[in-house]
């Protein structure tokens, strides 16, 4: 696998089902465990090393050595092979790893297998990850952490700021997402100048999570959203897939929140969209906000 492809990270299931954001067609979550079998060599025959084993050559300053052992203690934790008594040990000295690593592939393993822990001793780490210098740690690191229970001591200041940098679409939603999904009290507050991005994909998801507290000046975003076509061929539009996957998620989000503002939108969608699937959605709604 080439070092272009390593780090490529697919949308987590758990995230977006569980998030205002669910319809954002953009890379918003991860496959924890599916993301560290990316790592490594693809052909690989079991070592017969346990999990304590591979973390100390983890430390090795040899790479090869490095990488055959993150690879193989990537199918422990796949497995689910190791001892709930082991896992302060394991989180503890892989986070001296990620400390004590200048490699950004290497940091980026353990944050991801950190993650895929979910547990609470992981946080330290993972909120530090916060301001690593590399984009993808960065990324892997806020949806981590929105995956953390609600409750968790999650360092907010460090996310909000990831809304004011200038920073790629994608880790820009990931931090929304994540105060939306822990229901973070500035949620709205962050959500409301993303309206007005440049970014189409950004003021869509601001306008997808600001239905929660049914904010007005959301509303003409949502038309927007609600109004996009499914037959847009041209470079760096969505395409018909996603653009249905981001009106059902103005729906079920309206639905959950039971916004009687978004009735006319929602009516109009009902009458004139193409897509059966969405207008069979739209009328479940109406029916919601009618009775």
């Amino acid at each position: 696998m080439s070092e272009q492809n390593q780090g490529k990270i697919p949308p987590t299931k758990k995230m977006l089902e569980s998030s205002p954001l669910s319809g954002i067609a953009v890379p918003i979550g991860i496959v924890l465990i599916g993301a560290l079998i990316i790592f490594g060599v693809t052909k690989m025959l079991s070592t017969g090393k346990d999990h304590r084993d591979l973390i100390e050559e983890m430390n090795s300053k040899t790479f090869g050595n490095r990488w055959v052992a993150a690879y193989e203690l990537s199918k422990f934790l796949a497995s689910e092979r190791i001892p709930k008594e082991d896992m302060p040990w394991v989180i503890e000295n892989l986070s001296q790893v990620y400390r004590g690593t200048i490699d950004p592939r290497t940091r980026n393993f353990v944050v991801l297998a950190l993650g895929s822990l979910n547990n609470p001793l992981t946080l330290p780490v993972l909120n530090a990850a916060l301001e690593d210098q590399d984009h993808q740690v960065k990324f892997n690191a806020v949806v981590s952490l929105g995956n953390m229970a609600k409750g968790s001591d999650i360092k907010w200041e460090k996310v909000e700021a990831l809304l004011d940098q200038d920073l790629d679409p994608g880790l820009k939603q990931v931090a929304l997402l994540t105060m939306a999904s822990h229901e973070h009290p500035n949620t709205e507050e962050k959500a409301l100048p993303l309206l007005t991005s440049a970014e189409k994909t950004i003021r869509y998801a601001a306008a997808i999570v600001l239905i929660g507290s049914q904010n007005a000046e959301a509303l003409p975003v949502l038309e927007e959203i609600l109004n996009s076509r499914y037959d847009v061929a041209q470079a760096g539009e969505l395409n018909g897939a996603q653009v249905e996957a981001l009106k059902m998620s103005v729906l079920e989000n309206v639905e959950k929140s039971k916004w009687n503002g978004m009735l006319p939108l929602i009516e109009k969608l009902e009458k004139d969209d193409s897509n059966v699937r969405v207008t069979t959605k739209a009328k479940q709604v109406l029916n919601l906000l009618k009775n």
